[in-house]
Parts: C-alpha cells; structure tokens; sequence
C-alpha cells in the first residue's frame, strides 16, 4: 500500500507541474519579456520569442543605435483581437545626451504546445522598425561660443583649416607616403608610417589639420602625392598657433579618460583641454540638438526623424585681454626658446591685458601659475617697507662688493654702484649689499605687511588657476637680509609682480581681473608720498641704472629689474625679471635661467612697449 501511495503522490506531483507550465498565460509571458528587455537582458528577452536569434539581433542593435538607452517598459495589457493576441506597453528610453524618447507598441503572442511565446517582428522595438532599418541617433553640434577681448574683438573664433589623411587604399608605400607627408607638414614620420603600415583597408589615417595659410605653403607638393586626402572645415583657434595659448587654451576630441569620467561625452566629440577652453566649457560649447531616427541597415543613412530635441547654442565668453597688447606681448617674447612669462595689466581697473608664454606651444600657463623668487624686483617692496620705517631716500648707504650676514656673504649681481652712495643710486643700480645692511631697521614681519599692500599674500580669484604669492617673515638674520632682496622663501609670479608695478602707478593695489564680468576688489591706498617716491626711483633705474634698455622708449617708462637665485652651484643658476610701467600698463617679464634682469628680461620689456606703440597705429 505504501509502494502505491508513492507513485501516486509523484503522479499527482507530474500532473501539477504539467498544469503549471501549460497554464501560464499570455500576460506572464509577456511581462516576463518586458521585464528581461528592460533590465538590458537581451539575451534573456529574446529565448522568450520564437525567434531568439533574429529578436537578439534587433534588441541589441537599438540598445546600440540608442547610444546604450536605458529602457523603462510599463505593461499595459494583454487582449484579443482578430488575429490573435496582442500585449500593449508603453516604453521610455532615455537616451543619452537627447532624453526621454517615449511611444506605446503592440507586440504579437501565440500559444505553443507548452505555453505562450513572443511572436518576433521588427516592429515591436518600434511601430515603424522594419527588418532593413534600425534605430539610431544624430547629433547637430551648435557653433562653438568665441572668446572675446574687451572690446568684443574674437580672439578665438571659427577659423578656416585643412584637415590632412592618408587613404591607404590609394597607397602604394605606406612608408614612403607618411614619410614625405610627414616632412611637408613638419611632424615626426616615423608614428605617422606605423600607424598607415597597420592601418586596414578602406581606413583613412588622420595627419594634421593645418590652417589655411600654413596649407597654401605646402599645398602643391601636398597634392602631388598619391592617396592624399584634403578636407576643409572649421575649428576654434586663436590667430595663430602661439598666441595665448597657455591661458584660452584648445578645443581637440574627447580623451579616453574624458569619456570615462563625463556621461556627456562620448569619443569623437570636440571639447575644452585646458585654460580658458576647458574652465568654460559649457558655457562655449552649448549643448547639441539630438535626433532619433530610422537608419537603413545597409548604409547608415536617416530615412526618417522620429524625434528632435533642440540644443542650446554656445555663448561667447567676454575677457578683460586686449588683442592688440597680447600680440605685442608675443612678438616681444619672439622665438626665445628658453621658458619665459610676459603678463601686462592695467593698473587702474586690475584687468589682465596680455598673458604670454614660451614655450609657445605649451598649455602651461607660467605666467599665472609659475612661482619663482622675485629677485632684485622685490626691492620695491623693500623700499616701501624701509620709507615706512623712516629711511630718506638721499640718505647715504654703503655699497660694498660684497657683505656678511650670520656667516652667509651677499654680493651684487647689477649696477656699477660701488661704496657710500645715496640710496637713490643703490635703488637704480640694484645694489643688493646696500639693501641687506639696511635688513636689520625692519622688524621680522615688516616685509610681509608692506607685501600686501602690492597685492602679495593676497588671494587671486580667476576663472582660471592662479598661483598666489607667499611673503613669509625671515626666520632669522640671514632669512631677513635675503628677503631685502627678493630671496629666502618668498615666491611670486609673473602675474603677481605686474601687479606690483601696477600698485606703483595707481597708488594702490587693485585685484586682477581676467572676465568682464568678474568683481572688482582694491586695497588699501599707499601711505601719502609712498607711491610718488617709488615712481621717482624706477624712473631712474630705467634713464640711469639697470633698465637703461628702455631709455629710448618713448614715454616716461619706469621699471626695476630683478636676478633671482635658485637652486645650488657656486653660483647659483639665476632667472631673469623685469617690472615695468607706463601711463596705464604694467608689466612683468620673466626669463627662467637668465643671466640677469637687465641683460635678458629688460629688452623683452623695451620691445613690448615699442610694440604697443606699433599697435596703436594700426587700430
């Protein structure tokens, strides 16, 4: 009886799984399809046709074509109707960079021996999908917003370039070609032929995009060559290839690692690298009209829009820059190879004028960013400081070859001034001993007090970063009298120093500045006198002592130079300065591994002033 019992029981038990799966209904089957697609299950969703290998074809190829949507499915409900069975949803894809992409479809089902399944057509991804189209997305860039001067002039605008390739069908050396393509434009041949050797058929390998003049130079040469392509198109570029390039920085294809990071951006898309470019991209960028449409299979090409998602142009972006002084700026650095900064700014509003830099082609901005010791150019600062503390500017002061402070021997790196001369003459020929003596009337924190008022120690709020400068006090007698002269621990940069100069000529420190729009700040006016005192001495520096290169500048030019030590060697390595002003700009050039301030760096400032004048004449 028990032996009976139990093949009884596992009868009934078969009975009831049979039920079970012969039971299920249209609606399960078909929830369970759209639960599957919609967690991007493809694979899933499609053994629940009855075409799995078709319907996982057409799933993943819109998931693809849909720049890999996320798929919200919501069922609706399943019904009769003539010729069969219909279940009805409604889907959402939210596609990436268009949105919301929503429409209701009607997907077929039929019963099998053990249930229900999924009756495949194309037309259930979307009513009007056939078995040659597939969905897809296009993207309309908006024109890129410019970068503006202050008077509105574009310094970075659409300009016409040349895009160069290699079609390696049309190659017959792929060597040779990249080779001689590559001398033409001026690039290193040998990345260029391993790329064309490995390149497959029907590839075309990108060269260079060159501007349109540069193009015209080699342009015969370049179409004489077989299986060399030449497209023109637009880019966002600056006049030329050196020109701010530190500061407005590049528009080039999204990296790798820029794609990883941003769900906005995928490979191929033209973005900001650095500087200005990158700090505001959005804003110059805009965001692009997107499209769904149908794609043929076959080619690619739109047959139909099913929907359109208009864009935002970009916007200009408005700069406190001057394009006429930023093109002095850079004709005044020329093609010096060593790395240098020139920065000029307008010392009644704090705005940034011209910002440049070398190596020309660099996307570090030394000029904002670089830190380095001032040198002799602190002297202004030191000055203040000792008037402040009572020093008359006739008062005689020493100035021997050389000086000893706790163990440490000081020397002059400028100037010809040599024993008890007037302070005036220690000022205008930089006399560094002269200045050390007098380190002991300061108190240890004078320095960094008077700094501040020029703007040092104070923090800089740009669009861009910036580097602050640091006056820290003397630690000690040696860290003191090295201070009077611009060395210890004190660190500026270019952009700082100019606004030292700038603090000479207005009287009072006044924030740098770099957009339009940015907030004004000011410190506090310079004791009554101060500001007068300090234009009387650089004058003289630049008629009489170090900066004598500007003599023949016209206008009443003013200036301090500046040889700043680093590192280690006996002696030490130095860098080059130079601050200088007239009537409402100044300046600061730097030269790293210059020899001296008024060797190296005054004659950069010379040829920038000469350029200015040449600029006026031309606006």
């Amino acid at each position: 009886m028990a032996a009976v019992a139990l093949v009884a029981g596992a009868v009934l038990a078969a009975v009831l799984l049979t039920s079970t799966i012969r039971e299920e209904s249209p609606s399960e089957r078909f929830e369970a399809f759209l639960t599957a697609w919609q967690r991007g299950d493809d694979q899933a969703a499609a053994t629940l046709t009855d075409h799995p290998a078709a319907a996982l074809s057409v799933l993943r190829a819109s998931r693809r074509g849909l720049d890999g949507a996320r798929l919200t499915a919501v069922f609706e409900k399943v019904r009769e109707v003539d010729d069969g069975t219909v279940g009805t949803a409604r889907l959402r894809w939210s596609v990436p960079r268009i949105g919301d992409f929503a429409y209701r479809v009607s997907i077929p089902l039929r019963q099998i021996e053990d249930g229900w399944t999924v009756r495949w057509q194309a037309s259930n991804v979307h009513p009007q999908l056939t078995d040659r189209s597939r969905l897809g997305t296009v993207r309309d860039a908006p024109e890129r917003g410019d970068i503006l001067d202050r008077e509105g002039r574009a310094l970075v605008t659409e300009r016409a370039v040349v895009d160069i390739a290699l079609e390696v069908d049309k190659l017959d050396d792929r060597a040779a070609a990249a080779a001689a393509v590559a001398e033409l434009v001026g690039i290193d041949a040998a990345p260029l032929a391993r790329t064309a050797t490995r390149a497959p058929r029907g590839r075309f390998v990108p060269v260079v995009t060159l501007r349109r003049p540069a193009f015209r130079r080699v342009e015969d040469r370049l179409r004489r060559i077989a299986g060399v392509s030449i497209a023109e198109s637009q880019a966002a570029l600056a006049p030329t290839k050196t020109y701010a390039r530190a500061l407005l920085g590049a528009v080039a294809p999204a990296t790798a690692e820029q794609v990883r990071r941003s769900d906005a951006l995928r490979s191929g898309d033209e973005v900001g690298q650095w500087g200005l470019q990158a700090r505001y991209e959005q804003r110059l960028a805009g965001t692009s009209s997107g499209r769904v449409v149908l794609r043929a299979l076959i080619d690619g090409h739109v047959i139909e829009t099913l929907l359109r998602r208009e864009g935002r142009p970009g916007r200009s972006l408005r700069t406190t820059l001057d394009a006429y002084l930023q093109g002095a700026a850079e004709e005044a650095l020329g093609d010096l190879e060593r790395n240098a900064a020139l920065v000029a700014v307008q010392p009644s509003t704090g705005d940034i004028l011209a910002a440049a830099n070398r190596p020309g082609d660099s996307s570090y901005d030394r000029a904002l960013l670089g830190r380095y010791a001032p040198g002799s150019t602190f002297k202004v600062i030191s000055t203040a400081a000792l008037m402040r503390d009572g020093l008359v500017l006739d008062e005689t002061v020493d100035c021997p070859k050389n000086a000893t402070v706790g163990g440490r021997s000081f020397r002059n790196f400028e100037g010809n001034a040599q024993g008890a001369v007037p302070f005036r003459e220690d000022f205008a020929q930089s006399c560094n001993t002269a200045f050390v003596s007098l380190a002991d009337r300061l108190s240890p924190s004078a320095l960094s007090r008077t700094a501040r008022d020029f703007g040092l120690g104070r923090t800089l709020r740009l669009g861009v970063q910036v580097a602050d400068a640091r006056v820290p006090p003397g630690k000690d007698a040696v860290g003191r009298a090295a201070a009077m002269i611009g060395q210890d621990r004190i660190l500026v940069s270019p952009l700082t120093m100019a606004g030292v100069a700038a603090t000479v000529v207005e009287g009072r420190w006044r924030a740098s500045r770099l957009l339009a729009n940015d907030p004004r700040r000011a410190g506090p006016s310079l004791p009554q006198g101060e500001a007068d005192a300090l234009r009387s001495l650089m004058r003289r520096v630049v008629t009489s002592g170090t900066g004598t290169a500007l003599a023949e500048v016209p206008g009443a030019a003013i200036g301090k130079s500046g040889t700043a030590e680093y590192g280690s060697g006996d002696p030490p390595p130095t860098h080059a300065w130079f601050i200088a002003a007239r009537d409402d700009i100044a300046i600061a050039v730097l030269v790293e591994g210059g020899r001296s301030g008024s060797e190296v760096a005054a004659p950069i400032a010379a040829r920038f002033f000469t350029g200015v004048d040449l600029a006026k004449g031309t606006r």
